[in-house]
């Protein structure tokens, strides 16, 4: 037992010391030795498995990728491989046989949101992150380590949004409860390497700038066009403003005229119905001034006496009994007729208004014969009757009819 605690301090002063500075037979010549030592020694290996998870973004590309275990840079896959992951899981990074013991992971990683800084908040924004984690290894154990991102839109400080987790998940790769020897593991470690060489970053740091202005310049260009866009709208919207204006005061206009020729045709139609009723009113007036003037006239007017029997009526008779009996202005005159001869007649109607007649006759006993003409006397009588009649027709203002 001692003989084999000398032999594995050897191997690792060994490997100690040759891990500084050693070429490539140096390190086969180490790589022997290790198994050699494994094999008269017994023990079971002990691995360390990296595998990396890409963001689920096809916007966010990794620029840079650094992984080291113990502070030693693994060759990792290249950005272009990285980004070219499509299978489910994260990516296998490298596998390294450790000896037991305390150990401990490092990555560092950038990204970049390929999006256009118009369209996110994120778009060409570039994190920077780092981290790291430690964990134990025993003999016949693997640990695998999954460097994982995780975001958190929640932060204010987009810078911040994006974190490296180190899941890490023991597996037993050997039996070492009989003592037995494991077999040989199949899987070849990881060299270790140094990291890209000083052109490689050249070359990575010409392609990031030019990937960077031609972002910027398709940036311009969606700026270009956005604030195109805009104006476009903003002079449509504009036009259509004054056209609704325009519609607007014409509907406005022509909605005042049509309210002016209603309200004009309203005062027509007021002031011919004020003349209508004035009109209307005065007829009303009239009617009832001459109902009233007739009335009066009716009511002062004495009944006209019955002529009484005479033995004879002469020509002065006749004219004065003509000129009491003539009717003032609206009044009907009556028909008289007189006869002289033999039994002359003498008929005397009074005056009656508004086209009412009232005939009184009387009939006068015969009586002689008058000497001289009594034709003569008869037609001038029956002329000095027609005079009168006509005459109050004409002052009743109205066209003589046959009683008359």
């Amino acid at each position: 037992m001692a003989f084999r605690d000398v032999l594995v301090a050897v191997a690792l002063l060994v490997t100690a010391s040759s891990a500084f500075a050693e070429d490539e037979a140096q390190r086969r010549a180490r790589e022997e030795l290790e198994k050699e030592l494994k094999e008269l020694v017994g023990k079971a290996p002990s691995r360390v498995r990296v595998e990396f998870q890409p963001i689920d973004d096809p916007n966010f590309q990794v620029e840079e990728f650094e992984l080291s275990v113990d502070g030693k840079v693994l060759k990792a896959p290249t950005p272009a491989a990285i980004s070219g992951w499509m299978q489910d899981g994260p990516m296998p990074v490298g596998v390294v046989d450790v000896t037991p013991g305390r150990h401990k992971v490092s990555a560092r990683v950038t990204y970049h949101n390929t999006a256009s800084a118009l369209v996110s908040e994120e778009g060409d924004h570039r994190w920077k992150v780092t981290g790291d984690v430690g964990f134990d290894v025993a003999a016949g154990i693997e640990v695998k380590v999954i460097v994982a991102p995780t975001r958190d839109a929640t932060q204010a400080d987009v810078g911040k949004r994006i974190k490296l987790t180190f899941p890490t998940k023991p597996v037993m790769i050997a039996k070492l409860d009989d003592g037995s020897m494991p077999e040989p593991s199949k899987l070849k470690p990881t060299p270790i390497d140094a990291g890209p060489s000083k052109e490689q970053l050249a070359v990575a740091a010409a392609d990031a700038k030019k990937a960077a202005a031609e972002a910027a310049l398709e940036a311009k260009r969606v700026a270009a066009e956005e604030a195109k866009r805009k104006a476009d709208d903003a002079a449509r919207a504009k036009q259509e403003k004054l056209e609704a204006a325009r519609l607007a005061q014409v509907q406005a206009a022509e909605e005042k005229k049509r309210k002016l020729e209603e309200a004009k045709l309203a005062r027509v139609a007021a002031a011919e119905e004020k003349k209508r009723k004035l009109e209307e009113a005065a007829l009303a007036k009239a009617q009832a001034a001459e109902e009233k003037r007739r009335a009066a006239e009716e009511a002062s007017k004495p009944a006209a006496p019955v002529a009484a029997e005479q033995p004879g009526i002469t020509l002065e008779d006749l004219k004065a009994l003509a000129l009491d009996q003539a009717p003032d202005a609206g009044a009907a005159v009556a028909e008289a007729v007189v006869e002289v001869d033999a039994g002359a007649e003498v008929a005397a109607a009074p005056a009656v208004d508004a086209g009412l007649v009232a005939t009184a006759k009387a009939e006068a006993p015969a009586a002689p014969e008058p000497e001289g003409l009594p034709w003569v006397i008869i037609g001038g009588a029956i002329a000095v009757v027609l005079a009168i009649i006509a005459i109050a027709v004409r002052r009743a203002g109205r066209v003589p009819e046959l009683k008359d």
